[in-house]
């Protein structure tokens, strides 16, 4: 479904939004544009004030303007000394610079806020300011730290008993263990968040917690549970202003209906929801409805009503709509094409989608294109022209893979130096925190002997500057530890996704072989059946699991050893399939990599599971793990 599943943070922002205010668009333009003329005039506290509003008015539309207003009234609040609004304003930067994926200078700006209500005593804001860490690193995926940090606003919040902060945190919590796939705990934070916004009779809070458990609850294949807690958001959202929230709650009941597979109600809440959209004048949510449409009844095979939709979509999207939002409606229109054997009209508008993505840099939407493209050109009979775009399609694959493992090292080292910088910023504060020490205990002296003082002060600095020495060389052994645990991990992750890679465009090749043959006779079957071989062959080298080896060897040495010494019958077969269990991999990739199908995957595990005597409940990934903790 095209709208699945509700994004917490965007979906919080729309319905605390909505509640806050029922201005037109062209009305909150307005108030924008007063502040900005109260702001021309305004002077002292009274202008950081303002520049902090106007900061938390246009951060959702312009997040740079809304950097260079926290800015201003950060350096106006350091230029009068005033604490309150200077630790206001890191944090409100601090924030802000993390949205803008500026990771390191946010967390110098949080961590500053943090300091500054601390000195000023101000529990709420301390727990606000710990919240926003926590957020800090969900952003960059760090799930252990985020969850440290909502923990902690957690008990600063018990403290004051400010329950409606509890309710954010709890649900922030939900949020964090529903991406960990840690279903039962998520669920039971967000049933303790719901529980305090029905206790506070807080609308917009029990719209969106109820809404996070529908979708829990329906992604887990309980869809009466589901729906019950859908129908709760959405009797919420009756009172809260203007649709938005109804709308949203709407499409994704329809989604819950559509996954399981009753479309006819699933078409009943995506109209209801897409009348709602069109009487807001709401584009963007409107064209999210139609292609919704579109896609049920593409399940209910009416690919004439699926088309219609689809082209007013792409009709309104053509006004100014993101460029991937429509290159992904063209290819969704080509599909529907395709299924109604309109050959020519599937092939121009994934020509289209093609074309727009490669400026766009949309790798995944040209991906579907060349895809569709394929199909297309299958039928037609024009195997050349697939087999080009076949070969697009492998080169695209491999940038994106490419691209990926980019991010990912990018997202380690943004992990890496937040880390670092946290603890530089904590060893400065140390010392900052001894010198003062110091320095107290000379003025409580009274000015004892020059020379006693001058003996004491040089053994402080002297203690200060070996304890900094040790630390920077404990800290020097450990990033280089970690370093080094880094790259093995990343090779090891690396050459799995490439067996995974290469097997499956190895399959691919064969199927698309396969097919040429069915259409081919005569010499070129022939030859085609030589590559068929090579194909084959591909797929038993030993060399492919023999690096494997020695890259899994690296970073869990001991492993194999321990695991033939305890289990000395296992099969070199088998002992792969260890391996890759304790690499938590699914049976998917489990079976591209070692080029059987799922379910020989499935009765090869059987098997191993046997020799091992392992219980029925026992996980198989954690009895690796086990094996791998007696080979320490």
């Amino acid at each position: 479904m095209y709208w699945r599943e509700v994004n917490i943070i965007a979906f919080s922002s729309l319905v605390l939004v909505l509640c806050a205010s029922t201005t037109p668009f062209a009305q909150f333009t307005s108030k924008t544009d007063s502040l900005k003329s109260l702001l021309e005039q305004s002077e002292g506290l009274q202008k950081i004030e303002l520049l902090h509003i106007l900061s938390d008015q246009i951060q959702r539309s312009d997040l740079n303007s809304a950097i260079q207003y926290t800015r201003k009234a950060l350096e106006l609040s350091e230029e009068r000394e005033q604490e309150r609004f200077l630790a206001e304003s890191h944090r409100k930067l601090g924030r802000l610079l993390s949205i803008r994926g500026k990771h390191v200078d946010g967390l110098e700006h949080l961590l500053e806020a943090n300091m500054l209500y601390k000195k000023l005593g101000e529990i709420r804001k301390i727990a606000l300011t710990t919240e926003n860490l926590g957020a800090f690193y969900r952003r960059q995926n760090d799930y252990q730290n985020s969850l440290n940090y909502y923990y902690k606003a957690y008990e600063l919040r018990q403290k004051i008993d400010n329950r409606e902060g509890i309710s954010n945190t709890l649900l922030n919590i939900g949020v964090i263990h529903q991406r960990l796939r840690q279903t039962e705990e998520s669920a039971d934070f967000y049933k303790q968040a719901l529980a305090i916004s029905l206790e506070k009779n807080d609308l917009s809070r029990i719209a969106i917690t109820a809404t996070q458990l529908g979708n829990l609850y329906a992604d887990q294949g309980d869809l009466d549970a589901g729906l019950e807690y859908m129908n709760q958001a959405l009797e919420a959202a009756e009172d809260l202003p203007g649709h938005h929230a109804r709308a949203t709650i709407l499409l994704n009941i329809s989604s819950m209906y559509s996954s399981a597979e009753s479309y006819k109600l699933a078409l009943n809440a995506n109209r209801k929801a897409l009348k709602l959209a069109s009487s807001l004048g709401n584009e963007s949510l409107t064209i999210w409805a139609q292609k919704n449409m579109a896609e049920i009844y593409s399940n209910l095979n009416d690919f004439q009503s699926a088309e219609g939709y689809l082209l007013k979509a792409l009709r309104s999207q053509q006004s100014g709509a993101p460029k991937h939002q429509m290159i992904d409606t063209r290819n969704q229109l080509a599909r529907t094409y395709f299924e109604m054997e309109n050959y020519e009209d599937a092939g121009n508008h994934a020509q289209k989608a093609l074309a727009e993505s490669v400026p766009a840099k949309a790798f995944e939407p040209g991906i579907e294109s060349l895809h569709i493209l394929t199909d297309v050109y299958k039928q037609t009979g024009n195997y050349e022209a697939a087999t080009s775009a076949q070969e697009r399609l492998s080169a695209l694959k491999d940038s994106v893979f490419n691209r990926e493992q980019a991010r990912q090292v990018a997202e380690m080292q943004t992990r890496f130096d937040s880390k670092q910088k946290e603890q530089e910023i904590a060893l400065l504060r140390k010392e900052a925190e001894q010198d003062q020490l110091f320095q107290n205990a000379l003025l409580s002296g009274l000015m004892l002997i020059v020379i006693i003082t001058f003996l004491i002060y040089n053994r402080q600095k002297l203690r200060i500057k070996k304890n900094r020495i040790e630390l920077e060389n404990t800290r020097l052994k450990e990033e280089q530890l970690t370093s080094d645990l880094e790259h093995k991990n990343r090779a090891l992750t690396n050459h799995s996704l490439h067996l995974v890679q290469k097997n499956e465009t190895m399959k691919e090749l064969k199927d698309n072989i396969g097919e040429i043959k069915q259409n081919n006779n005569g010499r070129l079957g022939k030859e085609l059946q030589k590559l068929e071989n090579i194909v084959d062959y591909s797929f038993n080298l030993d060399e492919d699991w023999e690096e494997f080896q020695h890259y899994f060897e690296e970073v869990h040495s001991g492993f194999f050893d321990a695991l033939k010494t305890e289990y000395p019958a296992l099969t070199p077969n088998e002992l792969r399939l260890a391996a890759l269990a304790k690499l938590n991999l699914s049976i998917k990739e489990t079976a591209t990599i070692m080029g059987i199908t799922p379910n020989s995957v499935k009765t090869a595990r059987y098997r191993l599971r046997k020799k091992l005597k392992m219980e029925t409940e026992e996980n198989l990934t954690e009895f690796m793990m086990e094996i791998e903790k007696t080979s320490a």
